[in-house]
């Protein structure tokens, strides 16, 4: 993934503006949404296929997993 170059070539006007759908499915992650398949393998915000109403709420899902995923793996390093 790190070798992978997208190059925008523009937006669409704010009234296009939506929710994509794809990423990881949530069954595949365990509590502390870690990998099932590989361990130390930590997925949160947008890279998991979970999409919220708007107003706020896939803000708070990236907020909230990505604190989750943070804090589980930090206490695994110690």
């Amino acid at each position: 993934m790190k070798a992978f170059l997208v190059i925008p070539t523009g937006v669409n006007a704010f009234e296009q503006a939506q929710v994509c759908c794809g990423g990881v499915d949530f069954i595949e992650l365990d509590d502390s949404l870690q990998s099932i398949y590989q361990p130390e393998l930590y997925i949160c915000g947008e890279m998991v296929d979970i999409d919220g109403k708007c107003g706020g709420y896939n803000l708070q899902w990236a907020w909230t997993s990505g604190y989750i995923t943070g804090c589980t793996a930090a206490k695994e390093r110690k």
